[in-house]
């Protein structure tokens, strides 16, 4: 069962349920065109499944789903809303399901007996506070549940965040903890760890030029996340291993009706690379255009050269749908 997992996957977590909270929780395509980011501080709703601290009025009553068609046929879909309380408060929920549609049942012998369905699925509120105008506080909360076949598994889960907003510069600074929680329910009768993960993210708005750039470091919990040889069979060097926690990212024309976004991460980039040839790994891209009330957007993950993550997306103002402006 771990086996299945980690191929349908390619993730690197200790153990199914793991490696389904991760995927779940932290792997959405909108953040990923950024580099993984945590600290773009707009109107994206999607940011704040990942940092509840990036809640703000420019998110009040904006809607947006997503969906793809995702590693070894699985499909993924979301959705995410944030509702402003006034007085600095907002509030947001988020939805998201993994389908990863019918598999053979294959014992130890290789001989199919029928086929059996996966799917994972979790449901979360948040709330963030905004004080002094520039620090905002948001703590998210997620029930998460998935079945194998006949066996299934719960969790209950918690991102926590504090962002840091530079007004005169356009700066974002964000700490994330993420991930946090406690299995409920396990698959055989043993919990398992979830995959706590410490980010670190920065932002600048360029004041020159109508750009944004990001700089995210990932996993820093955990000193050593990189692999134990690189892509030669050589042992990894401990300026690689430094690199393998960072992501980069950068956004054209940040904020307007029309928008590019690309961002590249170096762990996934290195560790899924092929030998002797150029595959473009780690890196995502995405366009955003905004038509009346609604945003449609488009990202592109690369993977490996036998497997690429399109993802669809759809943004909705509800302010401006009710015929009010912004």
């Amino acid at each position: 069962m771990q086996l299945l997992i980690r191929s349908a996957h390619i993730v690197d977590a200790a153990s199914p349920f793991n490696g389904q909270v991760r995927d779940i929780l932290v792997e959405n395509g909108l953040i990923r065109q950024i580099g993984d980011a945590i600290s773009v501080r707009d109107y994206d709703v999607n940011f704040t499944a990942a940092n509840p601290a990036l809640m703000n009025l420019e998110m009040d009553k904006m809607l947006s789903v997503n969906y793809a068609s995702y590693l070894a046929d699985t499909k993924i879909g979301s959705i995410s809303y944030v509702r402003d309380l006034e007085f600095g408060h907002l509030v947001s929920f988020n939805a998201r399901y993994m389908d990863y549609g019918s598999m053979p049942r294959t014992d130890e012998n290789s001989i199919i007996n029928g086929d059996f369905s996966a799917m994972d699925a979790s449901v979360g509120i948040g709330y963030a506070y905004q004080f002094e105008d520039n620090w905002t506080i948001g703590v998210n909360g997620n029930f998460v549940t998935s079945k194998i076949d006949t066996y299934s598994s719960a969790a209950i889960t918690a991102n926590a965040g504090v962002t840091y907003y530079f007004d005169k510069s356009n700066e974002t600074l964000a700490l994330v903890f993420r991930n946090f929680g406690y299995q409920i329910k396990p698959y055989n009768g043993v919990r398992e760890r979830l995959p706590f993960r410490v980010d670190l993210g920065y932002t600048k708005i360029l004041d020159e030029f109508p750009a944004a750039i990001t700089i995210t470091a990932h996993d820093l919990q955990e000193p050593n996340i990189s692999a134990s040889s690189d892509i030669n069979g050589q042992p990894t060097k401990l300026g690689r291993k430094i690199l393998d926690h960072l992501s980069f990212g950068a956004e054209l024309f940040p904020g307007q009706a029309f928008n590019l976004r690309v961002g590249y991460n170096v762990k996934r980039g290195g560790e899924l690379a092929v030998l002797d040839q150029r595959s473009f790994t780690g890196l995502s891209a995405g366009i955003s255009i905004k038509i009346s009330s609604f945003r449609f957007d488009y990202s592109h993950m690369r993977y490996h050269n036998s497997s690429n993550v399109n993802m669809i997306g759809l943004t909705m103002d509800l302010i401006e749908l009710g015929g009010n402006r912004r």
